[in-house]
């Protein structure tokens, strides 16, 4: 159950981020950026590396180290492979959506601060997870995307 919730709270908050632009917040106006959509794998390494090299993230993910990213044959879903810090990502277009980057990113630095590395279990969508996950966003977004989505992760009953 966690892990739908997690992911249909995403959903929610990718498809916000899809229209980006100025969004009525339970009587406040907030201002959401527009998420990046990437062509090919190259361009999604160069964001990667550079969301890494944020002194926020290092500091705040210090034994994380570099993620490579790579095609992946078939399949729908991107996914992170913890043993080798691979973000693998299908040739489906929607795969090269920010807020999926992101979601993958977070698995792999949630990992540097003990969540396990079997990609299932309760904890790989977990509260360590999640606030990886916000935290990340914050940083990358700003705090209205953040706070977008931890509306939705409460409204979907994953807080965290």
């Amino acid at each position: 159950m966690p892990a739908v919730a997690v992911y249909a709270a995403e959903d929610q908050w990718s498809a916000a981020l899809d229209r980006g632009g100025v969004v009525d917040f339970f009587g406040s106006r907030m201002d959401l950026p527009t998420q990046r959509r990437f062509a090919d794998v190259s361009s999604v390494q160069a964001y990667v590396d550079g969301v890494l090299a944020r002194s926020a993230v290092v500091g705040s993910y210090p034994d994380a180290g570099p993620v490579r990213v790579r095609p992946r044959a078939g399949g729908r879903r991107a996914h992170y492979e913890p043993q080798s810090a691979t973000i693998a990502l299908p040739g489906e277009l929607w795969a090269g959506r920010e807020s999926v980057i992101l979601h993958e990113l977070a698995h792999h630095l949630s990992c540097s601060i003990g969540v396990p590395r079997e990609s299932s279990g309760l904890r790989w969508h977990g509260r360590e997870y999640r606030e990886t996950m916000l935290r990340l966003v914050a940083e990358v977004l700003g705090e209205p995307a953040a706070l977008l989505l931890r509306a939705g992760y409460d409204a979907a009953g994953v807080a965290s």
